[in-house]
């Protein structure tokens, strides 16, 4: 039930207070009309006919664009205390869930309770009002099964411990993918007690880290300590794999610092001067690729390749080879928005259930860069089309 304005189509407002968009700001021929909280923060689009209509969708302003208006002040002040400091770090998502939550009380306690999940409902609807509002009317848990999501108790926990300015689309992508029903990857994080920008950009570069002592340990470095541990990390992979036949990753997991890293790597590199390093005796066998690419996405067909590919973007990607063999693993490159190297896992048994899926285990530009928000919406994108059209 909505808590008010029933008539809101109307329009029976109070003196307006309107914020002055304009046709200079918005590059469209009409104004944009937003009133205060005793209105419901209605919206209008307003022509110079005398023309007007509702706007209902999101409006993709910044609450601190609003503020910064004659009368923005003035709108932030109507609303009930707590509502506007909730909604602040949804970006431009901020606005239309705090017009949300004008509408319908179920929607203004899911703000205050719990914002992250009113945001992933506002994204998934920025044009459809009323089916947010719908949603909204629902339990938490119902919500998540709607949007497609992992519904149990522990994924609500999950939500309350992000902490995300959700400046960027990739934060979205990130928490989808974790909260799918089928892999339930959010477990990863249940010893975290935050969820910072920087732990879901751990999570991007080394999945295999996340909910490790080390992989804690790098969500409190700094950006220079983050580095070091990014460069020493790929020889300790690439030591191990190709070079002493240990299982890397294994290895890595026990370790919780700076320091044991590099103790371990230096181990390792007297270890391998020790050794003659033979090829890998699977290296001329084709690999199996369950789907292809396209002109933009490629898909790395043999060990030649995998390793040169390494080469070319200055990272240890041979050290999948083995990986490779077994069928575990499936390695692309991607040449635009910008040149990456994709790592799929593939797995056949997902939660008691024989099946095979695929996600993404890693993205790396040059030099293991982290990728821009449009490659990651690339890459998902084409991986969600990829399983789709996979009989």
């Amino acid at each position: 039930m909505l808590a008010c304005c029933a008539e809101r189509e109307e329009f029976h407002h109070s003196t307006p207070l309107i914020l002055s968009f304009d046709e200079a700001l918005t590059f469209f021929p009409f104004q944009l009309e937003f009133y205060d909280w005793n209105d419901c923060l209605a919206m209008y689009r307003a022509y110079p006919d005398g023309h007007r209509e509702p706007l209902e969708g999101s409006c993709s302003f910044y609450i601190e664009h609003i503020e910064s208006l004659e009368g923005g002040e003035a709108w932030i002040d109507s609303i009930p205390a707590g509502l506007v400091e909730k909604a602040r770090g949804y970006a431009e998502f901020g606005v239309y869930m705090l017009k949300i939550a004008a509408l319908s009380q179920k929607a203004r306690d899911l703000l205050l309770q719990r914002p992250t999940l009113l945001y992933l409902v506002c994204e998934q609807y920025p044009l459809d009002q009323d089916e947010v509002l719908a949603l909204c009317e629902l339990g938490q848990r119902e919500i998540l099964t709607q949007l497609g999501l992992a519904s149990s108790r522990s994924a609500l926990r999950f939500l309350d411990r992000i902490e995300s300015d959700f400046s960027t689309r990739s934060t979205v992508i990130i928490i989808h993918r974790l909260l799918d029903p089928e892999m339930m990857s959010f477990h990863l994080f249940k010893h975290y007690k935050t969820i910072t920008n920087l732990t879901l950009q751990i999570y991007l570069q080394w999945p295999t880290l996340t909910g490790t002592p080390l992989g804690r340990h790098l969500a409190q470095t700094n950006q220079r300590e983050r580095f070091q541990i990014n460069q020493i990390l790929s020889d300790v992979f690439q030591l191990g794999y190709r070079v002493l036949d240990v299982d890397s990753i294994k290895r890595i997991h026990a370790v919780t610092s700076y320091e044991e890293l590099r103790a371990l790597h230096d181990r390792w590199v007297v270890a391998q001067h020790r050794i003659n390093f033979v090829p890998d005796a699977n290296s001329n066998k084709p690999y199996v690729i369950p789907f292809e690419g396209n002109n933009n996405i490629v898909p790395i067909r043999n060990y030649q390749e995998l390793e040169l590919e390494g080469v070319e973007q200055n990272h240890c990607v041979a050290i999948y080879h083995n990986r490779i063999i077994k069928g575990e693993y499936l390695v692309y490159k991607m040449f635009m928005p910008e040149r990456v190297t994709i790592g799929l896992k593939r797995h056949y048994v997902v939660n008691g259930r024989v099946s095979e899926t695929y996600t993404v285990d890693q993205i790396q530009a040059r030099n293991n860069r982290m990728p821009s928000s449009e490659t990651l919406e690339a890459v998902y994108g084409w991986l969600d089309s990829m399983k789709s059209a996979k009989p």
